[in-house]
């Protein structure tokens, strides 16, 4: 740039033409005729020089604009929130580029503008500015940005546009003194696809457009409201002084969201899960509060809540269930699961049977209880595969201990296994294969809670099991629903008392009447009774004076491996 560009100021008048004149060089004379608009700016933050566009644009005379500071034409707020920041980046020797929006009369135009360092003798004295308009290009961005950034459904914001908004709102939340935090929630709208099912996709759409707008209605006009995918919304709340402050919106928006549409005569609910995380005490940035969200909006599905915020410790458990479900099925294929077999005695405390409970011996955590991968197993399907392998090991068991020992073995069985119209069919399989055993050998083992899941299925399938040899023990007996009515229709001959009937044996009348009655009842059905959870002498002695006919517990022994099994059988006793 020559050193003379702006020695002379220019002297036209808005509005004339500019010529060259005498007194007037080329440089100035360029700087004139240019459409962009020009300006010159000491360290002062003041104009010492301005083209004819820009104070044409500014709708103001030379003399209105020169020797004033940009804080006086501009206003301070633009001043202190944009302006004085480029320029002292511009004083330390930085060339600026950007884009911003400024106000020209009652017109917003966006300006494409440059910085560059103005020196003399080596030493920066100014800032030239270069400005010129872009709003028709912008317009045309605009549009194109709506393909790119909103929703074509619901016209909301879209998943692109939550990660750059919340980029932004975290940043503000950085710089601000007062309003550090940011609340991201996520919507689930759990009916919309029956909704697409039973009334059409139009209609679901319109449910989803308006269930947006309703939330959209539920927050401040600094809020943010986006489709996040499928079914699923989200918000941002820009403006809350603590955490619980978006629970109190959540609720707000559950409240609005469940108020029933009217269609034809028939009343359309619409029912939503909310998840909540908080900026910036869930994570520290866009990624994390994100991920943090949707954990809690799964762990509001799972507990059937309304909304739950972020809860670091139900995270952690989440994750572990997570590593859990995928080290089940490498855990089956490596063969790390165990059986472990508890002996069943009868009053004498001589061994009749074993029940056979699985044990997962993993490398690095040693053994995993039963009832922190079972659940997951049977909800990622993998408990028919597992089920089967217990079922050919217990069976193979079998063949080996009856050569030298008449008892049984049990396995437990979970509604999805007994269910299974293939069961009867792996029994057989399996017999066979373990030198074909008398299936009396072999009992099954259902929950009562579970049998009452689909009672009539439940009956047919324990009554072709025993006409085939093999006998459902009904476990757990008495927490189900079930009534001791009911027991003459269950075809299952031995019911299994839960040990929450003898925790409190031993110090409680009241208890032990209880569970006599329970005891007689049952027999009184021609029906045999195994108590579960005997851990005291005493605990024995009064079961065995209520006639009851076999029991388990760790008094006789804890779940063992087969070989460790096989040193108790040798005892007459386990007393």
């Amino acid at each position: 740039m020559p050193a003379n560009f702006f020695k002379k100021r220019a002297l036209t008048t808005p509005g004339q033409g500019p010529t060259i004149r005498t007194g007037m060089d080329a440089y100035e004379y360029i700087v004139n005729i240019s459409k962009d608009f020009i300006t010159l700016i000491n360290r002062d933050y003041v104009y010492e020089i301005v083209n004819d566009s820009y104070c044409q644009e500014m709708s103001r005379s030379r003399e209105e604009i020169l020797n004033r500071s940009v804080a006086e034409i501009w206003g301070k707020e633009k001043y202190e929130n944009s302006l004085k920041g480029y320029l002292d980046k511009c004083f330390a020797g930085e060339e600026v580029h950007y884009i911003d929006s400024f106000k020209f009369g009652p017109f917003d135009k966006y300006m494409h503008v440059s910085y560059y360092p103005y020196r003399e003798n080596d030493t920066i004295t100014h800032a030239a500015v270069f400005s010129h308009d872009i709003t028709s290009v912008g317009e045309i961005e605009s549009k194109l940005t709506n393909y790119e950034y909103r929703d074509p459904i619901t016209g909301l914001f879209n998943r692109r546009s939550l990660e750059v908004i919340l980029d932004k709102e975290i940043e503000k939340a950085k710089r601000s003194q007062y309003e550090k935090l940011r609340a991201v929630l996520f919507i689930s709208l759990e009916n919309l696809a029956k909704v697409n099912q039973v009334y059409g996709h139009e209609i679901g759409d319109l449910l989803l457009e308006n269930s947006g707008l309703r939330i959209r209605r539920t927050l401040r006009s600094s809020d943010y409201v986006f489709r996040f995918a499928g079914s699923e919304l989200s918000a941002i709340l820009s403006h809350i002084s603590k955490n619980t402050d978006a629970g109190k919106v959540a609720q707000k928006i559950f409240n609005n969201v469940s108020v029933p549409y009217r269609f034809k005569g028939t009343d359309i609910n619409i029912h939503c899960h909310i998840g909540i995380a908080v900026y910036p005490d869930d994570g520290g940035d866009k990624a994390a509060i994100v991920q943090k969200a949707a954990s809690a909006l799964a762990e509001a599905k799972k507990r059937k809540m309304d909304f739950l915020l972020f809860d670091a410790a139900l995270h952690e458990q989440a994750v572990a269930r997570l590593t859990l479900e995928s080290e089940i099925a490498k855990a089956f294929e490596k063969g790390q699961f165990e059986l472990h077999y508890q002996p069943v005695v009868d009053t004498s405390g001589k061994i009749h049977g074993a029940e056979a409970l699985i044990r997962w011996n993993h490398p690095e955590r040693g053994f995993i209880a039963p009832m922190d991968f079972i659940p997951i197993a049977e909800e990622t399907g993998l408990i028919i595969p597992i089920g089967r392998w217990a079922l050919f090991t217990a069976c193979r068991q079998i063949a080996v201990w009856m050569k030298k020992h008449k008892l049984y073995v049990s396995i437990n069985l979970s509604a999805k296994e007994f269910s299974d119209s293939t069961l009867l069919e792996a029994i057989r399989k399996a017999i066979k294969q373990s030198q074909d055993f008398d299936p009396a050998y072999l009992k099954l083992e259902i929950t009562e809670t579970k049998c009452m899941d689909d009672p009539e299925r439940t009956i047919q399938q324990m009554q072709n099991l025993l006409d085939f040899g093999v006998e459902t023990f009904i476990d757990d007996f008495g927490t189900g629903y079930s009534s001791l009515g009911y027991l003459k229709r269950l075809p299952a001959v031995t019911l299994k008392i839960d040990k929450l009937f003898i925790d409190a044996l031993e110090n409680s009348q009241q208890e032990r009447d209880y569970l006599t009655h329970i005891i007689r009842t049952v027999k009184s059905r021609k029906k045999k009774v195994l108590v579960e959870g005997v851990s005291s002498k005493k605990q024995f002695e009064l079961l065995k004076g209520m006639d009851c006919d076999q029991m388990q517990g760790y008094l006789f022994s804890p779940p063992v491996s087969a070989a460790e099994f096989e040193k108790l059988l040798v005892r007459k006793t386990l007393l």
